[in-house]
């Protein structure tokens, strides 16, 4: 999907077919596997296995951590990439595609540049099990956020949630557990291509006034949390050329937070392409925000 039509298409061929029942399927397009082989040879012409997903990875075994979690008798998997004297310990919540294998380069991106990272998958993810919707989303992200302070290498002195595109939804809740004293509190917030609210998603779709509560029942309001973050640091980073989260959405959490947050739109760029398209000056802006004052 990558237009605002395709999106209006979707909710009006979901009205005209199941009654206007539900979107949810629009968030959520995860696809379960077997495993990963993460040390695969980056030669191998099939680097995108049915069942194993090949993934030849810059973080070596060594620093890497992978396990499975037991939640009310569902699998959460999460991968931890890990090093001494990391400069901060990020905590990844991906979009809304395939698995967290997908998703595997912006974790080595952050890891090269001197951060610890985690990602985990979402229910029906990956090696994740279960159905998606926004409560069993937020449980797995809780749950994996649970275990961090427990691995190697973990910074106490500097955590960050980082959330890409429905990545912004575990974000935004798991920053707003954290300030009111419910789990891990982050020293800042970064979400990137990430939409306000589900209501906000289904007014850009249909232009016909429809409550997102009508059409789905996953309310992901960003905008109410981001409000609600206190002195949080918080970078909101969003592509000029967007075509499927388009850039108000940005604009609606950056004023959501009340002047209390950066935000960076980077011309030129698409739903996926903000790191690429950014080149330096991105990584220059992620990487002073990550690391902090």
């Amino acid at each position: 999907m990558k237009s605002t039509r395709l999106a209006r298409l979707l909710i009006v061929g979901t009205c005209g077919v199941a009654g206007c029942l539900t979107i949810d399927p629009f968030f959520f397009n995860g696809s379960p596997v077997d495993g990963y082989d993460w040390d695969a040879d980056p030669a191998d012409p099939d680097l995108e296995g049915e069942d194993t997903p090949l993934h030849p990875s810059k973080v070596p075994a060594a620093a890497r951590i992978e396990a499975l979690l037991d939640v009310d008798g569902r699998a959460v998997h999460y991968v931890y990439a890990h090093r001494p004297g990391a400069a901060a310990t990020v905590f990844f919540s991906h979009g809304n595609t395939l698995h967290l294998g997908h998703y595997w380069e912006r974790v080595e991106w952050l890891w090269e540049r001197g951060f610890n990272v985690m990602v985990y998958d979402y229910p029906g993810y990956g090696l994740s099990t279960g159905d998606p919707d926004e409560a069993s989303v937020f449980a797995n992200a809780a749950a994996a956020l649970e275990v961090l302070p427990t691995l190697a290498d973990f910074t106490p002195e500097r955590v960050v949630f980082y959330g890409y595109s429905l990545g912004g939804a575990p974000t935004y809740e798991m920053a707003l557990r954290g300030v009111e004293g419910e789990g891990l509190r982050p020293d800042a917030v970064v979400t990137e291509s990430t939409f306000c609210s589900t209501d906000a998603m289904v007014e850009d779709g249909s232009f016909i006034g429809l409550s997102g509560s009508f059409l789905s029942h996953n309310p992901f309001d960003n905008c109410a949390k981001i409000g609600r973050l206190g002195d949080l640091p918080i970078l909101i980073l969003h592509g000029g050329a967007d075509s499927f989260v388009v850039p108000r959405h940005a604009h609606l959490l950056d004023e959501a937070a009340e002047g209390r947050a950066t935000l960076e739109i980077i011309p030129g760029a698409e739903h996926s392409t903000v790191p690429v398209v950014g080149g330096d000056a991105y990584w220059a802006t992620m990487v002073d925000f990550l690391t902090g004052p």
